[in-house]
């Protein structure tokens, strides 16, 4: 039985052992379908600035209605808190989660801002509200939104105050970057530290904005909220907007023109709504610019709004039947790919039903901040992903700028819509590019240099990142040269589609840390019929090889994979031994016990031995003869058969086998 026991010991060992290494294996060389990441519940935190500047700046506390407004619009379940600062920071509104009794607490103590305060302590603010900074992620976005005219001013000598500018830019920011911070800034003032304020938001991936109107102020909030809670919309138009059955609630946002005295809506069943009416589940909340519009349970079908609307009006809802987007960044660089990937989910289910699917029509428009032309982009919608998840890239972002993008979708009998603001940036690094042929195959070599005045070239890294025929290959590092230039070269022999793309990460000059992705190149070789009809160039065969100056590839996952398994072997063998000794040193050990007790045993005399009856009719039976120990001498040949037989000398019990 032990020996049974240990050999299936044994082999479930082994087959642990393989399993694993098969399922690393595996794992590392399949890859599953990408999913929309999941929104998190949003976390605001506003620090607004009440020094004395104000006055000049926003003379009119233009600062109370959109606190005002973006205090209404945060969604239940939600977090948030508002902060005064200008030479100490207060708490105004306590940071909790938002629900009704916290909404009126801050409508309230929004009017209580001020321009009283001596100085713009922007570091202290910013630490103040992100005193949970090295707290782990709590399961929800953070987000800080920094309103200020002025400057780093703590002290009344210069050296003080820009020591303290450098603090906030190569101590406080990267902490807020490493803890998910996302940092949106809102400068009241061209008076404001711009690049400061800039540096913030590009490297948390915040909004940026300059507002010195009531009409830029709330847009630059209304832009910050959208990013920070994106809601799921139906798009509005003159005509009105259409609900469907599934809508539980909406909420209109409608901004009138200055003439515009009052708005009107107007149900599907003709029912005209001015103010708010319980018995239709109406809530209206009504300012001299705006007026905010809640209708639970609301009637199916199109519903009117009889005014003039003015920009930013737009319908939230919430519904069973939900558009769902991955989250985009807010600022990329100049020649960066943008990528749309959305779903619809019903009751938080992916629609996978090809019936669903394929009434969908959808189109991007992309509208960029200082142009009044939009760009409409038609998506293709067909064959539907068997996943449910469509992708899309989004194209006409070819100059710097801000812009907006909008993804509507039509499905027959439901609308739906996904609006994001993107700022396109400058790039602080420029790539060159040069191909050759050398011996039959093509050599593309790129050349990458940094803008001088922003970034520390020597304390920049950079990471070549390429992907051949949808495979990634292993990321090589580029190291710079003495001149202050990346160089590295792309040998292509396989037929497919190239993607190159080149990881920036460091500092800038200010001490501020520096993070971009640049495509550096994408290209069919030898050319795109070759790639998309591979039968009729079926002689273009190889590989494709990375050349980067003075760097060793790392070793590739094939051999870390046959290290792998010629360690597991070993394992299993040298266990495998030990578990033979274990099975082979027990038997021995009852054998030897055995043995012992039955030459231990005393022999019975004569009298004592019971008669013996012997049967000589039974054929092949061996006689069973007694023997008197007392008469009966071994002779020497016996004894040596004895010993032969007994070695009872050259055995050793294993508690002394080690003894001397």
């Amino acid at each position: 039985m032990g020996l049974v026991m240990g050999y299936r010991l044994f082999l479930s060992f082994s087959c642990l052992v393989l399993l694993s290494l098969f399922s690393l294996w595996t794992g590392a060389e399949t890859t599953s379908a990408p999913l929309p990441s999941k929104v998190l519940p949003a976390d605001i935190r506003m620090i607004i600035d009440v020094s004395g500047s104000m006055k000049k700046t926003d003379p009119h506390n233009l600062r109370r209605p959109a606190v005002d407004l973006m205090v209404r619009l945060l969604p239940d379940g939600s977090k948030a808190g508002i902060w005064t600062f200008g030479q100490s920071v207060n708490l105004l509104v306590p940071y909790r989660l938002v629900d009704e009794s916290w909404r009126q607490q801050a409508a309230k103590s929004a009017s209580a801002i001020n321009s009283v305060a001596l100085h713009t302590h922007i570091g202290a603010a910013l630490e103040k509200a992100a005193q949970d900074v090295v707290a782990g992620d709590d399961g929800f976005r953070r987000n800080l939104v920094l309103l200020t005219d002025g400057v780093v001013d703590i002290d009344p000598e210069a050296v003080v105050n820009i020591q303290e500018r450098k603090r906030i830019l190569t101590e406080l920011l990267p902490q807020l970057k490493a803890a998910g911070y996302v940092v949106h800034t809102i400068a009241l003032s061209q008076d404001a530290d711009q690049e400061l304020m800039k540096k913030l938001a590009l490297t948390t991936d915040g909004v940026f904005a300059v507002a010195q109107s009531a009409d830029e102020l709330m847009q630059a909030f209304l832009t910050i909220f959208d990013q920070a809670v994106p809601a799921e919309r139906v798009p509005l138009d003159d005509k009105g907007f259409l609900v469907d059955a599934s809508i539980q609630e909406f909420t209109a946002l409608i901004f009138r023109k200055a003439e515009v005295p009052a708005t009107i809506i107007i149900a599907p069943d003709g029912k005209e709504f001015t103010e708010t009416d319980p018995a239709h589940n109406v809530n209206w909340y009504k300012t001299g610019k705006y007026d905010l519009i809640t209708v639970q349970q609301p009637q199916a079908g199109q519903w009117r709004i009889k005014t003039e609307m003015a920009p930013n009006s737009r319908v939230t809802v919430v519904s069973n039947l939900q558009l769902q987007v991955a989250p985009l960044k807010t600022q990329v660089q100049l020649g960066q790919p943008v990528e749309l990937q959305y779903s619809f989910a019903e009751n938080q289910q992916t629609i996978t039903t090809p019936e669903f699917l394929q009434l969908l029509a959808a189109r991007i428009i992309v509208a960029r901040a200082d142009d009044p032309l939009a760009r409409t982009q038609d998506l293709v919608m067909e064959p539907a992903p068997a996943n449910g998840i469509f992708q899309a890239g989004i194209a006409n972002l070819s100059q710097a700028g801000d812009y907006q993008i909008r993804l509507s979708i039509d499905g027959k009998t439901f609308r739906r819509e996904f609006v994001h603001q993107l700022q396109v940036n400058e790039s602080a690094f420029h790539i060159s590019k040069e191909v050759r042929q050398e011996n039959g195959t093509a050599v593309f070599q790129y050349w990458i240099t940094a803008n001088p005045e922003l970034v520390d070239k020597h304390n920049t890294r950079a990471l070549a990142l390429i992907s051949i025929a949808g495979q990634d290959q292993p990321p090589q590092n580029i190291r710079v040269n003495e001149d202050g230039v990346w160089r590295f070269s792309l040998v292509a022999e396989q037929a497919a589609e190239y993607h190159v793309y080149v990881d920036m990460k460091g500092i800038g000059l200010d001490g501020a840390p520096l993070e971009e992705r640049l495509l550096a190149d994408e290209f069919y070789y030898p050319d795109e019929a070759s790639v998309l009809n591979p039968i009729a160039s079926s002689s273009s065969t190889g590989s494709s090889s990375l050349a980067i100056p003075a760097e060793e590839p790392p070793p590739s996952n094939n051999l870390l994979l046959y290290i792998g398994v010629g360690i597991a072997n070993l394992l299993v063998l040298i266990i495998g031994f030990f578990v033979y000794r274990m099975i082979a040193g027990n038997k021995n050990q009852a054998e030897l016990q055995d043995m012992e007790n039955t030459l231990n045993t005393p022999v019975a005399t004569r009298d004592q031995l019971p008669p013996v009856a012997i049967d000589l009719t039974e054929p092949g039976r061996e006689m069973d003869i007694p023997i008197d120990e007392a008469h009966t001498t071994i002779a020497p040949d016996d004894q040596l058969m004895a010993d032969n037989l007994f070695p009872l000398d050259n055995l050793d019990d294993d508690s002394s086998k080690d003894k001397p």
